[in-house]
Order: C-alpha cells, then structure tokens, then sequence
C-alpha cells in the first residue's frame, strides 16, 4: 500500500490496528480489575487473620507475579516464618504456585493473573 502511493489505505490499516489492539488491552484491564476484586473477597472471607498481610502481597504480586519468600518478607514487612506460612495459605488458595519443587529456596508464580496472559494468547 505505501510503496504505491495509498496513503490512505495504509492509514486506515494503520488505524484500524491501533484499534483493534486498544480494545484487547481494554479487555485485559477489566479482567486484572475482575480479578483482583475477586482475589480481595476470597482473601477477605477465607484467611481470618492473615488477610491484612496477604491483601498488601496481593497488591504488590500484579507488579510482581514470580516471588520468593524473601520477597512476600519485603512486601509485608513479615517475619520469615510468617512470610512462609503466608506462601503456604496462599498456595492452598490456588493464588501462589511453587515452581521449583524444592523444599527450601522455593519461587511462586502468581498463577491466575499469568494465565489470564497464556489465555489471551492462545486466544490469539
């Protein structure tokens, strides 16, 4: 189109693109803010006292979807042992994976909000 002279073609090709990929995004937005809102109340409902703590991990873990336990420490300003009990209570939840399969130095991914990503993508 461009190398013909269809300047408008190309432009409205152009466009289009830029709208197709700016309702996807759309999408995915309300799905992260679905989730989210989703994740709060089953936290709120099923971790009694723990739910304060695993709120603020949950905030950080949509910037940060692959944590260990020193990082669910830094974002909770939590003990080690209460960090690793937090990993623990989010894992039974589904929230957290651990990815390692080790016993020590174990990674989680945050897996729902990951695969609202593969989703998408296989979608696609």
């Amino acid at each position: 189109m461009r190398e013909r002279g269809d300047w408008e073609g190309w432009l409205a090709f152009f466009l289009e693109s830029v709208a197709i990929v700016s309702a996807e995004a759309t999408e995915t937005a309300r799905e992260i803010v679905n989730l989210r809102e989703v994740l709060r109340s089953r936290i709120r409902e099923r971790l009694g006292r723990r739910a304060g703590s695993a709120l603020t991990l949950l905030e950080s873990l949509f910037q940060r979807p692959i944590v260990n336990v020193h990082a669910v420490q830094e974002a909770t300003d939590l003990s080690q042992p209460a960090a690793n009990a937090l990993t623990n209570a989010l894992e039974a939840e589904g929230i957290l994976v651990e990815i390692t399969g080790k016993k020590s130095y174990r990674v989680f991914r945050f897996d729902p909000y990951l695969q609202l990503f593969q989703e998408r993508e296989e979608r696609t």
